[in-house]
């Protein structure tokens, strides 16, 4: 397997119809994942797939590459409606927008159908870098942060913010919802993950701290949990229900810097300043796999819905997509 050291130009390309005989990773394939194929692209800051499985997007310096049912070689369109570097990115869940924040303090808009794109619309109203970007699950709002520490949250059919929550003391570094479409979690540099009641517009509650910057937080598919990536170089599963405390544990030397979950939740992805990525067991935190191709910080990491690939992204410039032939 790819865990110890196979170059990622040694990767092919994957197209239409070769995922079908990938395996779904699981706890007992995970440690014979390969990486099947590998791109350069240039400083990334996020990558996503659409909520189909048929398009991977890859977010940076360089703009947007979206790669449409295959994945290698050049891609299939290149996006730069933003003057400044592309620093989140994130498909609507019906898989017909994608969302692009930016240095500029701009979200651009783009309405895609198949293999085509154009810009539909572009939403102002930070006075930062736009950082983080979260659409709830029934579409209907966009909520965006970064650099001026406030949350903007977007009407999505109409294209105009609907409120601004304020809370962090720095900047806001990530977003995800609940599956209600009400409940939004947000972290950021100063240390915080907090939940917002975006419907009755109360103080946020606390949910947990970190003793350094928060780089991501992801929802646990099918449970009342999140879990943190932080500089601290921990990981924490928080509960979002009464009871347990935190589960907590020094997962990469030096600091992490991304977070997946699989799609049925029982694998966790991390990356880490320590250029590798961690796959571990959710129940009993035992990291499971260590694949270690990327020469720089992972920055980037996401599961396909079908939980049979996961892409990486690192500081090297390389995008990797790796698998169970």
């Amino acid at each position: 397997m790819m865990a110890t050291g196979e170059r990622a130009d040694e990767c092919g390309q994957l197209y239409e119809g070769v995922s079908l005989s990938f395996q779904e990773i699981n706890r007992a394939n995970v440690s014979s994942l390969r990486c099947m194929a590998s791109v350069r692209f240039g400083w990334i800051s996020q990558l996503c797939w659409s909520p189909g499985g048929d398009k991977l997007a890859l977010g940076g310096g360089d703009g947007i590459a979206i790669y449409v049912r295959g994945f290698g070689g050049a891609p299939t369109l290149r996006l730069r409606a933003q003057a400044g570097p592309v620093k989140d990115i994130a498909f609507s869940p019906d898989g017909k927008l994608l969302a692009a924040g930016s240095a500029d303090m701009t979200i651009a808009l783009y309405r895609l159908a198949g293999a085509r794109a154009s810009l539909a619309q572009t939403l102002r109203g930070h006075s930062g870098s736009v950082e983080a970007l979260a659409f709830s699950p029934d579409g209907s709002v966009l909520a965006s942060a970064g650099a001026d520490k406030a949350i903007r949250l977007w009407s999505v059919g109409a294209g105009e913010q609907s409120q601004a929550l304020s809370g962090h003391t720095d900047e806001v570094t990530s977003l995800c919802f609940a599956y209600d479409s009400r409940r939004l979690y947000s972290a950021g540099r100063d240390g915080m993950i907090r939940g917002w009641d975006t419907e009755a517009r109360i103080a946020p509650e606390v949910i947990g701290r970190h003793d350094d910057w928060i780089r991501r937080i992801v929802l646990r598919p099918g449970h009342a949990a999140l879990a943190s990536a932080s500089r601290d170089m921990m990981i924490c599963l928080w509960s979002l229900g009464e009871g347990a405390g935190p589960q907590s544990w020094l997962a990469h030397p030096d600091g992490v810097d991304a977070l997946a979950f699989s799609p049925d939740g029982a694998l966790l992805a991390s990356g880490g300043r320590d250029h590798a990525v961690r796959i571990w067991d959710v129940e009993s935190t035992r990291a499971l796999t260590v694949l270690s191709a990327h020469r720089r910080p992972v920055l980037a990491l996401e599961f396909n819905p079908a939980g049979t690939m996961l892409a990486s992204g690192a500081g090297d410039n390389q995008v990797m997509v790796w698998a169970v032939a």
